[in-house]
């Protein structure tokens, strides 16, 4: 029995542990046809998933994201946005420029992402967990290079899937209003009695959970991902090399 989407959002807890059981291909199969029923930016169905099984690939990845258990159980997915079928289908350089442009390579990466998000939901309406590898990025080339990505593709997420080993501490998100404004954008300012009462539910819950308690602080966290940004700077440079962003100079 699967659990209505508001129940699996509410539950979610990003998971990095799975036992041995496995995921049955009619599951795993079933997670994606549904998630395939997402909005999809003007019908191109920009996207394709690579699974990964090859066990030295699994642990090249797992080093890629500093993560070890993604070389570990459950199944493995590279998400890609994904022009090269698209531009396959009307062949031409008029065709292929349209379908790189910032344009379309922003809906490729927003079909990508849209798809990636429906597979957890769908994933752990069904009873699974899953946690989503934006650290594949750490080092896009070297994933490139693994999986023989052609041109006009990209990875944007490794997404893994399996039966949780536990269950972990449900992380708190920002209240409402802090994201949901009317009618015009409210400065931070506005709200800091908001942002300073999340900061300290935030700290409680790092403090309190059951496992890598730390004292942290949401200004940290930012901070934190100032230094994981240095790590991709050359992201920029291997979509240009990947085919797509023709209209930037060189």
């Amino acid at each position: 029995m699967s659990l209505s989407v508001i129940e699996t959002l509410a539950a979610h807890r990003t998971q990095r542990a799975f036992t041995t059981q496995p995921v049955t291909d009619e599951t795993f199969e079933r997670i994606i046809t549904a998630a395939q029923q997402m909005p999809t930016s003007q019908y191109l169905q920009a996207y394709s998933l690579v699974e990964v099984t090859d066990p030295a690939a699994r642990a090249a990845l797992a080093k890629i994201t500093t993560m070890p258990t993604v070389g570990e159980n459950g199944r493995l997915l590279v998400v890609l946005a994904d022009q090269h079928r698209n531009a396959g289908l009307v062949p031409g350089a008029a065709t292929k420029r349209a379908l790189t442009e910032f344009d379309r390579f922003a809906g490729s990466i927003e079909d990508a992402t849209l798809m990636t998000a429906a597979m957890v939901m769908v994933a752990e309406s069904l009873g699974l967990g899953s946690v989503v590898l934006g650290s594949i990025n750490n080092d896009t080339q070297a994933v490139i290079d693994l999986l023989h990505l052609p041109a006009l593709t990209l990875p944007v997420f490794g997404l893994q899937l399996g039966y949780p080993t536990e269950r972990p501490e449900k992380k708190p998100r920002l209240p409402l209003s802090a994201i949901l404004f009317k009618d015009h954008y409210q400065e931070p300012a506005t709200y800091q009695a908001t942002l300073r009462q999340f900061d300290e539910q935030l700290h409680a819950y790092y403090q309190g959970r059951s496992s890598h308690a730390r004292d942290e602080h949401l200004d940290h966290m930012t901070a934190e991902a100032l230094h994981s940004a240095a790590k991709r700077r050359d992201f920029l440079k291997v979509v240009r090399r990947q085919g797509f962003l023709p209209e930037l100079k060189n």
